[in-house]
């Protein structure tokens, strides 16, 4: 393993990694969940608003125009931020729930649309025959009382018939924020866990606290400046953004630790009627960065040359393919991350413009004892791709499973949350 170690230490010192404590908070959005549009539900990942803050002042970029570019960007928290310092806002997102939220924060609303959005009254309650048939989710009984989960339904159909486009979607968007804290299921590591202690709440209740929670956010964006949020992913962004156009792009795509978003959000993509059946769900899998082990495995990776992606990536493959690991996919699903990351690296480098900086946060992980350090690998399948690697910031330390950790032992230091910062 001295051959891996050496060629770890080298990188580290050729990508000029440092730490930094005061980003640790930056990266965790735990600790900005009661902030304002940040709270309006439990969204399990990103980062603060306050990270392009940081990421301006510590790349000295003084411009206060340009084009942000988003290419994963969840719950819309780079692209308000962004916005509000003026820049033209675009993102991207596979998972529709996740756009939904960052199209509504970012909105520009007028006075008529608000009048719309608090002129809306909740339906009178009444029964609804066949409750549950139009649903394939096999959890759907589980989650709500009868009574609230006709309340949803009721909610819905009113809102189905709301003529003003923002004013809808503004109102959708408080509904599907009150699904999960309104349920009997939590969020909880890699899906939904029943709720310990359950308290009943009214629905109908818990949707106008929420909406009116909204309308006063909304207050808070500068909202003449254009934006635009495409659900989707990531293959054609030359298709829908100019070559040469965009100054800066901050984002964290998924890590490569087996966690599967969609799994998490199940009950805001099917009760909010994203998806209908499994057979979407399974589409919109295939879809996505390959991040975990319910993607689209099947693929041949034989002719993928990992050297030439990341010599760091072709050494741990060599180590991790000696292990015994819990899933026999898992270098697979490494391989096919890298190489989706490197095709869109360089689909990325052709939209930026020449000086233009990027930032990725990007956390490391581990299979049996072999610590994956993505940071280090997707500096060098940046550089690769003509990117200038300007530095690698360690945000923080992050923890693995005691079993793994018994494995890594002395590696664990490479488990870690980090920004890569790299410029055109």
């Amino acid at each position: 393993m001295n051959d891996y170690l050496k060629h770890i230490s080298k990188i580290e010192k050729n990508f000029n990694l440092s730490i930094n404590n005061d980003l640790k908070s930056l990266v965790n959005y735990k600790d900005y969940k009661n902030l304002k549009f940040q709270n309006w539900c439990n969204y399990q990942e990103g980062f603060s608003q306050n990270i392009f803050d940081w990421f301006l002042n510590h790349n000295k970029i003084k411009k206060s125009s340009g084009i942000f570019f988003d290419p994963f960007c969840g719950s819309g928290s780079s692209l308000i931020s962004a916005k509000n310092n003026g820049f033209e806002v675009i993102g991207i997102d596979i998972n529709p729930f996740s756009t939904l939220l960052t199209e509504t924060k970012i909105e520009k609303y007028s006075k008529r649309d608000i009048q719309h959005i608090k002129d809306f009254k909740v339906p009178t309650y009444r029964e609804i025959k066949k409750l549950y048939n139009k649903f394939e989710f096999s959890m759907v009984r589980k989650l709500y009382s009868r009574k609230n989960f006709t309340k949803i339904e009721l909610l819905k159909r009113s809102i189905n018939k709301v003529n003003n486009k923002k004013a809808k979607r503004f109102l959708f968007t408080a509904l599907t924020c009150c699904l999960e804290s309104s349920s009997y299921y939590r969020k909880a590591g890699n899906g939904l866990k029943k709720r310990k202690n359950i308290i009943e709440v009214d629905f109908f209740y818990e949707f106008k606290k929420k909406k009116q929670q909204m309308l006063e956010d909304i207050k808070y964006v500068k909202n003449h400046l254009s934006h635009k949020v495409i659900c989707g992913n990531i293959n054609k962004i030359e298709k829908i953004i100019d070559v040469d156009s965009v100054d800066i792009s901050l984002f964290s795509p998924p890590y490569p630790n087996c966690f599967d978003y969609f799994e998490v959000y199940k009950i805001e993509l099917w009760i909010g009627e994203f998806i209908e059946s499994y057979e979407e769900l399974k589409k919109l899998r295939k879809t996505a960065i390959t991040s975990n082990l319910n993607a689209d495995l099947k693929r041949d990776v034989s002719s993928i040359d990992i050297k030439n992606l990341s010599n760091l990536l072709f050494l741990t493959m060599k180590y991790l393919k000696k292990e015994d690991l819990w899933n026999k996919n898992i270098p697979k699903m490494l391989i096919l991350y890298f190489y989706e990351m490197d095709i869109f690296i360089k689909k990325l480098y052709k939209i930026i413009r020449k000086g233009g900086n990027v930032g990725i946060v990007i956390g490391n992980s581990s299979y049996g004892g072999i610590p994956i350090i993505s940071d280090l690998i997707l500096a060098e399948i940046a550089k690769q791709n003509k990117f200038k690697v300007k530095e690698i910031i360690v945000a923080r330390n992050n923890e693995t499973a005691s079993q793994q950790y018994k494995k890594i032992s002395k590696l664990i230091k490479y488990i870690r949350e980090s920004v890569i910062i790299i410029e055109k």
